[in-house]
């Protein structure tokens, strides 16, 4: 008989969230409002404030910003019981000819947002509270041609995450990384125009980009639900002893690329966008 996980904390619990306005983030957002816990916000989209929850809007790249909305939580005397870092952007680009003004915004939302949040709100969290941290299933897999700056932000965030993990663990804090696979989202959305965006704007990838925009809408498969990732956070965010890595719908094209030799890889790529 399976028996039912514990909660870690049976007090209403006091979670910050960011990236909260939409997507993955607004469903976890809502989920722990349901369950009864107070939720503290932040977007750069404004937020309607009601019972339970106080939005903030501020850019999490913004670290003067995020420190006003420390000050304003510091004279309330708010304690965190979780931090969840949710906030993100996509774009697809080629190293070769892109702005490298798109390649740092992902640098600046994807991995050093959530470091300012983790830093800035950390002195707000519980002595055993913990950190949940939204990576990507791409994390750590060799990156596919055109998606490799956001690969390379998400493959990052997860490493920082166990750097993370390592430290607070000596304060009996824990970091818990969640790898979603596709969500049915804002994001997921804006990750097949800005396939199409690419090939439109690439010169020395036409041929190639053309096929790569009609081979990813169907590589993607169907997009998990929002409200299923936003159950395994609130899960990692609650259970007495959560894992380590929480993984969700994974793509298994991606899986079975990243199990071949990276001259396979290159060899199979080249064949199929030819």
């Amino acid at each position: 008989m399976q028996t039912r996980a514990k909660p870690f904390f049976l007090k209403i619990m006091n979670v910050l969230i960011t990236g909260a306005a939409s997507g993955i983030g607004k469903a976890t957002r809502d989920l722990f409002l349901r369950q009864g816990h107070s939720v503290f916000s932040i977007d750069v989209k404004p937020i309607e404030a009601k019972e339970g929850l106080c939005p903030f809007t501020a850019d999490i790249t913004d670290e003067e910003a995020l420190l006003s909305v420390f000050e304003a939580l510091r004279q309330k005397q708010v304690r965190f019981q979780a931090i969840v870092n949710l906030a993100g952007v996509h774009d697809m680009l080629s190293f070769a000819e892109t702005d490298t003004g798109r390649f740092r915004r992902l640098i600046n939302v994807n991995l050093i947002g959530p470091i300012c949040v983790n830093k800035v709100f950390h002195p707000l969290l519980d002595e055993k509270g913990r950190v949940v941290l939204i990576t990507s299933e791409v994390a750590c897999l060799d990156p596919m041609p055109f998606n490799g700056g956001y690969t390379v932000t998400k493959t990052a965030l997860d490493c920082y995450a166990q750097a993370l993990r390592q430290e607070l663990n000596l304060l009996g804090q824990k970091v818990i990384t969640v790898r979603p696979g596709a969500v049915k989202t804002e994001l997921c959305l804006s990750s097949l125009s800005a396939t199409q965006r690419l090939a439109d704007e690439t010169v020395l990838y036409k041929k190639q980009a053309a096929r790569f925009v009609r081979i990813a809408k169907r590589f993607m498969g169907t997009p998990a639900a929002p409200e299923k990732i936003a159950k395994l956070i609130y899960r990692a965010s609650t259970v007495r002893r959560p894992r380590l890595l929480y993984k969700k719908h994974l793509n298994p094209g991606l899986i079975l690329m990243n199990l071949l030799p990276k001259r396979a890889q290159l060899r199979l790529i080249k064949t199929i966008l030819r």
